[in-house]
């Protein structure tokens, strides 16, 4: 909800008049710390399966991305240069964390998809981390003024963790623990920026930035034999919301 809110008052800033008075990016590095957070949008990270589960039969249902990481902590570093009156050129370090937590995945017991007792899900147990790197361009709507509003595609690459599942069904006194679900590796990621910027003098200038990221999904293991292509998982949509303080030089 946060991240859609950012998002209306960035499409906003977008469309503010500029005040005269500040300098341009052409020609100049830029230098900036971001701190924020993300919330998922859109996708599946469990497909629904119907299957056996230790000898048991099994309805799986499909748990999306956002039923189970819950906003947490992004940092990133950014580093820039004003290629043209209106453009600059940026690559940005990223690092995201997220904790997992147990849903409700389905049941276990019964026949077709009624009866049976509940089925649980958890996981990472740990922390889930992930690091990447982004480039993009930046077109600025006002560049010779205090506040100035951008829109940015970018494009980029994330390092994922691998991803654990447990199984529980408490009523039955069924557990699985730590099944490999998918796998670390590299994934690509793709998106757009908005933001502002608003300069705090010369060389200072705080900001926002938002968007939207398509990540796409990591390998499976395919490890649950009786539930083949619970693993298969979507393409991730996320938006992520951060503050900056940078330096223009």
């Amino acid at each position: 909800m946060k991240a859609r809110c950012w998002l209306v008052a960035a499409a906003v800033v977008l469309l503010l008049p500029a005040a005269a008075g500040a300098q341009g990016i052409a020609g100049r590095f830029t230098i900036a710390a971001q701190v924020g957070t993300q919330s998922e949008v859109s996708g599946d990270l469990m497909k629904s399966a119907t299957g056996f589960l230790l000898d048991r039969p099994v309805v799986i249902d499909s748990v999306r991305y956002r039923d189970v990481y819950e906003p947490d902590w992004r940092l990133q570093l950014l580093l820039g240069y004003g290629v043209g009156e209106r453009t600059e050129l940026i690559g940005r370090a990223t690092w995201y964390e997220a904790e997992g937590v147990g849903v409700e995945a389905g049941r276990m017991g019964g026949t077709g998809t009624t009866g049976g007792t509940p089925l649980f899900a958890f996981f990472d147990v740990s922390k889930y981390e992930e690091a990447g790197f982004e480039i993009g361009l930046r077109y600025y709507l006002a560049t010779q003024s205090r506040l100035k509003s951008y829109i940015a595609p970018v494009v980029g690459v994330r390092f994922v963790d691998e991803i654990l599942v447990s199984f529980s069904a408490l009523e039955q006194g069924v557990s699985i623990q730590n099944v490999p679900f998918s796998k670390e590796g590299a994934v690509p990621v793709f998106g757009l920026d908005i933001g502002f910027t608003f300069d705090l003098g010369e060389h200072f200038y705080l900001g926002i930035d938002t968007g939207i990221r398509y990540q796409t999904p990591p390998g499976e293991f395919d490890h649950l034999i009786g539930l083949g292509g619970i693993d298969d998982s979507e393409g991730r949509w996320s938006a992520p919301v951060v503050a900056s303080i940078g330096l223009r030089f």
